[in-house]
């Protein structure tokens, strides 16, 4: 963390515009109230967001925290960490999304895509043919000739 204070109003607005539901919509600030179970009053949301309130207590940051899926440390660190904590959210929640899924198919077939994806792992260094267009054909030295 940097010496510089941690403006908590940005940090919560951003939640606001990055962290959307499954349908790609964003919360609105009644559902981030209902979803608090009650922590948060629609006043004291508005100051949080406005920047009117700027030291809110441990429940309402845990309250927000856990509503938006993001690491309770979020809210106090620096903006270079904030970056790395909310990709780490997006993907924990990349990976649950696909923990769900694999759960509706049978066992060989989930066998069968973590063979595919051990697969893409070895093989995503590789260099890819270039995409041509039709009728193209590669030269030996790897230039596309149409």
């Amino acid at each position: 963390m940097t010496g510089k204070p941690i403006d908590f109003a940005k940090k919560l607005n951003t939640l606001f515009e990055v962290k959307t539901k499954l349908d790609g919509s964003k919360y609105t600030q009644e559902q981030v109230i209902q979803g608090t179970n009650g922590v948060l009053t629609r006043a004291y949301l508005w100051k949080l967001r406005t920047g009117r309130a700027r030291n809110p207590g441990f429940n309402i940051v845990q309250a927000l925290a856990d509503f938006f899926e993001v690491d309770i440390n979020y809210f106090r660190v620096d903006e270079d960490q904030e970056k790395e904590l909310l990709e780490k959210a997006r993907r924990n929640k990349l990976v649950s999304e696909v923990a769900l899924r694999a759960s509706m198919f049978s066992e060989e077939t989930v066998l069968a895509i973590l063979y595919m994806m051990e697969y893409i792992e070895k093989n995503r260094f590789e260099i890819h043919p270039i995409k041509s267009s039709p009728g193209a054909t590669k030269s030996p030295a790897g230039s596309v000739d149409g």
